[in-house]
C-alpha cells in the first residue's frame, strides 16, 4: 500500500513545476533536492498514517513545506490541485481500488524524472596530473568529509 502510495507521491512531485523551480533556484539552500526527497518521503508516510484525512488537510502540508523549506509561496493553485490528486489516489489506495488506481495513474501526465528517492552514489578519490615541469596536485574526497577537497602540492626539486 505504502509503495503504491509513494510510487504516485513520487509521478506527482516530478511533474510539479513550482517545485521543480524552487530546487532548481537552491530556494532550499545548497541541497535543496534532498529537500524536496525529504519532502516526497514526509507527504508519504503523512498520508499513510494520518487516519481522515482530507484534500485540504495535504494543502495545509505542501503550503507549509514550500514556505517553510522552499521560501516559496505558491500563487499558481498548483498545491490545491495536487492536493486534490494525492487525496484522490490515496482514498483509491485505501480502499484497495487497484485498477481505478492503475487507470488514474496512466492518466498522469509524464516528465522527465529529476526527483528520485535514490542516493547519489559516493565519489571516488580523483588524482588530477599536473603539467610536466609544475607542482603535481591532487585532490582527494574523504567519505567522512565529501563536502570538502583536500589539495596538496609537491614541488619537484
Amino acid at each position: 500500500m505504502e509503495d503504491a502510495f509513494h510510487k504516485v507521491v513520487e509521478h506527482i512531485f516530478n511533474n510539479w513545476t513550482a517545485l521543480q523551480l524552487a530546487v532548481e533556484h537552491s530556494m532550499g539552500g545548497p541541497n535543496s533536492k534532498q529537500v524536496a526527497v525529504q519532502s516526497m518521503n514526509y507527504i508519504v508516510s503523512y498520508g499513510m498514517s494520518e487516519q481522515d484525512l482530507e484534500s485540504e488537510d495535504f494543502e495545509d502540508v505542501l503550503e507549509d513545506i514550500m514556505d517553510r523549506e522552499f521560501d516559496t509561496l505558491c500563487e499558481d493553485n498548483s498545491i490545491a490541485e495536487i492536493s486534490q490528486l494525492l487525496y484522490k489516489f490515496l482514498q483509491m489506495i485505501k480502499k484497495g481500488n487497484v485498477e481505478e488506481y492503475n487507470v488514474e495513474y496512466a492518466k498522469l501526465p509524464v516528465r522527465p524524472q529529476w526527483i528520485t528517492n535514490q542516493a547519489p552514489a559516493p565519489k571516488k578519490r580523483e588524482e588530477v596530473p599536473a603539467p610536466s615541469g609544475e607542482s603535481a596536485v591532487e585532490e582527494s574526497m574523504d567519505a567522512e568529509d565529501s563536502e570538502w577537497t583536500q589539495v596538496k602540492s609537491k614541488k619537484k626539486r
